[in-house]
């Protein structure tokens, strides 16, 4: 049965005195999780099978489903501040931005 409370969440970064200070979303560690799989599976598949026009039919939608579930922890993450080390024009860098 599906939980309507507040989402739960996961633990990203302590401050000095071990309390939790910023949480990634259970929904975001689980669209996490599943990219890993699923990227692990499609390597593994590629490897395994002779590239064909099934392959250059479902590689595009595999893709592009990773890309979402990716984009969704990245923008969840900036919209937490934790990547405004990286993302802060003065980094080390020289203020470009890697994305």
């Amino acid at each position: 049965m599906h939980n309507q409370n507040a989402a739960q969440t996961v633990s990203a970064r302590r401050d000095d005195l071990n309390a939790v200070s910023e949480h990634l979303s259970l929904e975001s560690f689980h669209k996490l999780n599943r990219a890993c799989e699923t990227l692990q599976y499609f390597g593994s598949d590629l490897r395994r099978h002779e590239i064909n026009g099934l392959s250059q039919l479902y590689t595009p939608q595999i893709l592009s489903y990773v890309h979402e579930d990716i984009s969704h922890v990245l923008d969840e993450l900036k919209a937490k501040g934790l990547c405004r080390d990286f993302l802060s024009p003065t980094s080390a860098n020289g203020g470009e931005h890697h994305v």
